[in-house]
């Protein structure tokens, strides 16, 4: 089985009007071409992103997802260009972009990582540390490491049973997943340190650090989606481990349809679901905010969406 190049996938794209942005090793980014549609505006924050090894795509703003199929047939109603992507699909032996969506990542053979390699990066350099607001120990137990050349955190992609299945790189205006092809839709960064009753669903994993390093005392933990999206299994993981979910997904607007999803489809843990005080704050996230506000966003959480 193959995939396509970015080239191929530019070339298709780029015909069907959809304003490109990123071209990377297994992905191609964009504005949301079917944004108006689902919202009313356009995409202002490229916040949509296709697969070159499956052709599936979503926009983690108006969570509007699909193939490439389906899309040429949204952007054109032309059932000859439709037919034409078809037969590129089958003449490139990428059967895979003819499969219905489900809303997660297709796993097939899960890829090995390099366990020698993942051992070479370093430990993150205190200044970065200090200027997070990460505690040392705590950012080493979770595994979070350093690649001083070219100056990239490496966070770990571990699975639900603690094996190691790959690390994502991120730097500024740069990610990268590896090895090409881990999902980290099956997974939740944290599960290993994840013991308190009640859970914080972030989207960063840093911030999953940054509350682990406030020790606020009291039984919560945080656990991170690796982004916007939050797939149907990542749920499931969420239900087993919480008694209570507190919803504290970024305050922009994918983070904000995340967590609309989120509260519609998720199963109820025991004790509800709850949502993250922004209102005293003007950050994006825990990141962003002082240890005070962290605590007074968490201790404030109520049954209320913030941006109501």
């Amino acid at each position: 089985m193959t995939s396509m190049t970015g080239d191929d996938l530019v070339t298709i794209l780029t015909r069907l009007g959809v304003d490109v942005t990123t071209v990377g090793e297994t992905e191609v980014g964009a504005r949301c071409p079917v944004h108006h549609m689902v919202t009313g505006k356009d995409d202002r924050s490229p916040s949509w992103s296709m697969s070159l090894n499956t052709g599936l795509w979503i926009c983690y703003a108006c969570g509007a997802r699909g193939n490439l199929s389906q899309l040429v047939s949204q952007l054109t109603g032309d059932p000859e260009e439709v037919d034409a992507v078809n037969q590129f699909i089958v003449e490139s032996g990428i059967e895979r972009l003819q499969q219905s969506i489900n809303g997660d990542e297709v796993v097939t053979t899960r890829p090995t990582p390099d366990m020698d390699a993942f051992r070479r990066f370093k430990e993150v350099p205190g200044q970065l540390l200090e200027y997070r607001g990460l505690d040392p120990d705590t950012t080493f137990r979770y595994g979070i490491r350093w690649d001083p050349e070219p100056r990239h955190w490496i966070i770990p992609i571990v699975a639900p049973n603690g094996d190691l299945w790959g690390w994502q790189a991120k730097g500024k205006n740069y990610f990268r997943n590896v090895p090409n092809g881990v999902s980290k839709s099956h997974t939740l960064f944290g599960l290993e340190q994840c013991r308190a009753p009640t859970v914080l669903l972030v989207e960063s994993p840093l911030d999953v650090v940054r509350l682990s390093s406030l020790r606020l005392g009291y039984a919560t933990t945080a656990l991170a989606s690796y982004g916007a999206h939050v797939s149907a299994e990542q749920l499931k993981i969420i239900v087993s481990k919480a008694d209570k979910l507190v919803l504290a997904l970024d305050n922009d607007e994918a983070g904000i349809c995340a967590a609309e999803r989120v509260a519609r489809d998720c199963p109820r843990p025991r004790n509800g679901i709850t949502f993250l005080r922004y209102e005293h704050t003007n950050a994006k996230d825990i990141g962003d905010m002082t240890s005070d506000e962290i605590t007074e966003a968490v201790s404030g959480a109520s049954g209320l969406p913030w941006w109501l």
